[in-house]
């Protein structure tokens, strides 16, 4: 990333966007001129307690007894994540306080923040890379034509070289670190893989990610789609997590004696995630069009398991290159995302209609709690999960409305996110599942095409 002092340098003729991401997943920004950034990040700028309650629809506002029509809240930008997108735009992620000062308990980053702090003070500390699927379309949002497509083919690289070569060197620009790019499973489906960084850091480049390139998809003539699945008949899109954990500068998920080299924390935090995965799927895959991705098949961890390089797991773990564990141990040996640095766990739920801070604080904070009670790792499944007979399967939920409900009542993710957060995700995903009840898979996927797209 820029550092404030060269963001400000460099920035002093481009506009600032700032973005805030809400319960239902949508990047909400305001932006500035130069002269204005100083007040954007001391005393802020204003902004409805509505924010947390804008639906994916485009009219409907899911308020709550919390969230309504009445006060007003701040939101702020840091400046030391500032980034210069380019001479003509800068971009900052914001957080939302209130009127005097306080953080707003429904805010994302903020909450992100808070478990950060929380991981730290047990001694603990994580590494987090993305993986993002997405699917470009025509500027009206159809499909493109297919013919010239073949599955992870060269042909989709070449035909669109132009596109990529621009996300590429903007994500470059930018500071985000692009471990790869390339084509996918469905039709013009195409998978960026972002460097690790501690959890606020990978999420914030996430975020400019997505603007990034529905920015240059729209200079190519085209929309990126961030559905979890935008067309019926095809592999729906995800947001993949790769988490790493230390203690000190020792790693968890690699180095130990335990099962496929963890040590005894690691196996916990694995464990916590897991005994958690249907109480999380509503902040992780929550939306009304996420259930039509959780199908076996999709590569979308659609049973409750752990595996060692299962890609059908919910939980898959990447084990670390053996022989490199102990020449690195106290660098980021077991960073996400590059083989031979270690272990890490990839959560292969979530879906890109997840805000993506609420979904790494899940997360960590499950991993935490597991750790904190001893939770016992079950035994890995190192099959596809499907083939299990059927009273050894866990599938995961394509009922959101019984997903929102798991949410709701969940103890443990009001103990990680806070009442008022869970309140605010609630509303979002049981406005979806209460207004769109009788829709089909294609009618949503239709509707929701672009809802998430930036």
């Amino acid at each position: 990333m820029v550092s404030r002092s060269d963001a400000a340098d460099d920035a002093s003729s481009s506009i600032l966007l700032a973005t805030v991401v809400n319960p239902a997943g949508l990047t909400l920004a305001k932006t500035v001129t130069p002269e204005r950034v100083p007040a954007f990040a001391s005393a802020g700028l204003g902004a409805s307690p509505s924010w947390h309650a804008f639906a994916i629809d485009q009219t409907g506002i899911a308020f709550s007894d919390e969230v309504g029509v009445v006060g007003d809240q701040r939101i702020r930008i840091d400046l030391d994540a500032r980034v210069v997108v380019d001479p003509t735009l800068s971009w900052a992620p914001g957080e939302f306080f209130g009127l005097t000062g306080d953080p707003v308990p429904q805010c994302a980053r903020g909450t992100l923040r808070r478990v950060v702090a929380d991981l730290a003070d047990a001694g603990l500390h994580a590494m987090v890379g993305h993986e993002l699927e997405f699917v470009l379309v025509a500027s009206d949002g159809t499909p493109l034509p297919s013919a010239l497509w073949t599955p992870y083919g060269a042909v989709g690289l070449v035909e669109l070289e132009g596109f990529v070569r621009d996300v590429l060197i903007s994500c470059r620009a930018a500071g985000i670190i692009v471990e790869q790019f390339h084509p996918e499973h469905a039709r013009w489906q195409f998978e960026v893989s972002l460097g690790p960084s501690d959890p606020i850091t990978a999420a914030d480049r996430l975020v400019l990610t997505r603007i990034l390139i529905g920015r240059l998809a729209r200079k190519h003539g085209l929309r990126a789609s961030f559905s979890p699945k935008p067309f019926v008949d095809e592999a729906g899109c995800g947001a993949h997590q790769h988490i790493s954990l230390h203690r000190g500068d020792r790693p968890l998920l690699s180095g130990g004696t335990g099962v496929a080299g963890m040590t005894p924390d690691g196996e916990r935090a694995v464990a916590g995630i897991l005994d958690a995965i249907l109480e999380l799927q509503g902040v992780l895959c929550g939306s009304v069009v996420s259930g039509l991705r959780m199908l076996p098949g999709q590569w979308a961890g659609a049973h409750a398991c752990w595996g060692v390089e299962n890609r059908e797991a919910a939980v898959r773990l990447v084990r670390a290159d053996a022989v490199d564990i102990a020449s690195v141990v106290g660098t980021q040996e077991d960073a996400p995302g590059t083989r031979g640095r270690g272990a890490n766990v990839e959560v292969k739920i979530i879906d890109p209609s997840a805000n993506v801070y609420f979904a790494t604080a899940a997360i960590l904070g499950a991993a935490a709690a597991g750790i904190e009670r001893r939770a016992t790792l079950p035994p890995e499944v190192g099959v596809d999960p499907r083939t299990r007979p059927l009273g050894e399967r866990r599938p995961l939920s394509t009922d959101q409305g019984e997903v929102v409900d798991r949410m709701e009542v969940s103890p443990l993710l009001r103990g990680i996110l806070g009442d008022p957060a869970v309140d605010a995700l609630v509303a979002v995903r049981r406005y979806e599942v209460t207004h769109f009840p009788d829709h089909t898979p294609e009618t949503l996927t239709e509707r929701f095409r672009l809802a998430w797209s930036v």
